[in-house]
């Protein structure tokens, strides 16, 4: 007979301890990672380790999918941020990354968020680095030159991956909403009213 596991902390939960283990670590200052570069590709996995949380926390709690298939070979065994990202807009019937990201970061404050996220879950910049990260050898700092990247703005990151950890509530009713009805794939309610965002490709 099978018993549902009870845990401690949800999955949002261990998004942000991430998130906030990656903020503790640089600080607001690069002195501490440029005198310690060992410490790098430990501290760029722990905001790829948030977000896939992230995708995966909002895919299985509005019934995108399962947690079986968040695990899946198809998705790198749960690792493979694309991946996820892709099975999360094929559920919604979809072929663009768009709607999985307005879900995500449609309540965050920073200005260049949507944009990060953006370009951990799909840009060319950082094909290498999901990667390393999913095949787990980022986060035991076995890369070589040019094996991961960075985004220069550090402290912009950090915040783009918090807060769309601190907001997946409203990135799941976001998710259920269009789950429902796919042809408003690009609404969002807030409130009583209706928010649309345009896609930008």
């Amino acid at each position: 007979m099978n018993h549902k596991i009870s845990h401690i902390f949800t999955g949002q939960e261990a998004a942000i301890a991430y998130a906030l283990s990656a903020e503790r670590i640089f600080d607001n200052d690069c002195e501490f990672l440029n005198a310690n570069p060992h410490v790098i590709p430990i501290f760029v996995s722990q905001l790829f380790q948030s977000l896939e949380i992230s995708i995966k926390h909002v895919g299985i709690a509005s019934g995108l999918f399962t947690e079986t298939e968040a695990r899946s070979r198809a998705v790198r065994s749960g690792h493979g941020i694309k991946e996820l990202a892709t099975l999360a807009v094929e559920k919604l019937g979809g072929d663009s990354f768009d709607p999985i990201l307005m879900a995500l970061t449609h309540c965050n404050a920073g200005t260049n968020s949507k944009e990060i996220i953006k370009q951990m879950i799909s840009g060319k910049a950082f094909e290498k680095t999901r990667e390393k990260y999913a095949t787990r050898c980022l986060g035991y700092g076995q890369v070589a030159d040019g094996e991961f990247a960075l985004i220069d703005d550090i402290s912009s990151w950090i915040n783009a991956v918090k807060e769309t950890a601190s907001n997946l509530p409203e990135a799941i009713d976001a998710l259920k909403q269009w789950k429902a009805s796919p042809s408003e794939s690009s609404t969002l309610r807030s409130g009583g009213h209706r928010r649309r965002y345009e896609s930008n490709g």
